[in-house]
């Protein structure tokens, strides 16, 4: 299994759970760490340039432990600002 960088996997975490408060995603039973080290690792191999965004949504696409992404990159992008301030 691939390492990731602490911040990355603090930032998916975050972001997961912001995504859970929010009602915006549908995670399987106990999947929520799962799901934020997939998308941190995500993040790291994946996401060869782009938008943080956009490859933050696919790495949530991806994920086995989403069951349901209600969240749109406008969604994401208003959690990742909320985030920074």
């Amino acid at each position: 299994m691939p390492m990731t960088t602490p911040f990355l996997v603090g930032f998916a975490e975050a972001v997961v759970s912001l995504l859970e408060r929010s009602k915006l995603v549908e995670i399987r039973h106990g999947g929520q760490a799962r799901v934020g080290v997939f998308v941190a690792e995500w993040l790291e191999t994946e996401a060869q340039g782009g938008s943080l965004l956009s490859n933050l949504e696919k790495a949530l696409l991806a994920c086995p432990d989403v069951e349901e992404l209600y969240a749109d990159l406008d969604d994401l992008k208003t959690l990742v600002d909320g985030l920074a301030a």
